[in-house]
């Protein structure tokens, strides 16, 4: 989950929301892909963090029972791989491209720091990286060919989680996005509320619109995740709408 403070208690927007603008951006972008990659690559972006039930996980509450920030570490020495097993599990049975982006957006999140410290997680990754050369010599794709697509993955990725965790500075100032598929690194900055812009601009049309889903949970502490999910499923959903302009 992305938590964020809010007036009237925690903003909560499920990764699968994060997934879908990540995937709206993907959409947009000015990139010059066969459907046969396209298409799987949009999916892979959109379903990057599913398989798991945000909600309904214990580790997604605090120890004084607050919502957890995904990246706030919940006190574990190991890390707890099922939820990737299952993502690679869904993004496998789609098709090999499908897989092969997943499998190098979860090698790309952990650092070597945690791979050091979890046998289970280096063995998992190692097995990972294995499968990822086999579905290359499948597809006929080479090496260089792979991580420009997955540039553009993690691109969509980053510029997502920038706009779902409220990064992008006030007042016109300028921050950097990451580094897109083709070497450019581009910066975003608001010309105005929800009003995006996007330097060297990057997409197909001049002006576009997109959105995030969210809820505002009023209760600040809960004593179980059964009751915080249980509270999560009587709030309503709420829109965060931007106008990306160039």
């Amino acid at each position: 989950m992305i938590v964020t403070s809010h007036r009237k208690g925690w903003k909560i927007i499920n990764q699968r929301s994060h997934g879908l603008l990540a995937a709206m951006l993907a959409y947009q972008y000015d990139i010059d892909l066969p459907n046969d990659i396209m298409v799987p690559t949009l999916i892979a972006i959109a379903e990057h963090d599913d398989g798991a039930a945000e909600t309904q996980q214990s580790k997604n509450l605090t120890e004084a029972g607050a919502p957890r920030h995904f990246a706030i570490e919940d006190g574990k020495k190991k890390t707890d791989i099922k939820q990737k097993l299952s993502v690679m599990e869904l993004a496998t049975a789609k098709s090999q491209l499908n897989a092969l982006l997943t499998s190098m957006h979860i090698d790309f999140v952990f650092g070597e720091e945690e791979r050091k410290k979890d046998e289970n997680l280096k063995n998992f990754l190692k097995e990972q990286e294995k499968n990822r050369r086999v579905i290359l010599k499948s597809l006929s794709i080479d090496q260089k060919y792979a991580e420009r697509i997955y540039r553009f993955v993690e691109w969509c990725d980053a510029f997502s989680l920038l706009i779902c965790m409220d990064k992008i500075q006030p007042e016109g100032r300028k921050m950097e996005i990451s580094e897109g598929p083709d070497g450019v690194v581009n910066q975003t900055f608001y010309k105005a509320e929800n009003l995006i812009g996007v330097e060297p601009w990057v997409f197909k049309n001049e002006t576009f619109k997109a959105f995030y889903e969210y809820k505002i949970i009023e209760q600040l502490q809960f004593s179980s995740i059964e009751e915080f999910n249980e509270i999560c499923e009587k709030t309503p959903v709420q829109r965060e709408e931007f106008t990306f302009s160039k």
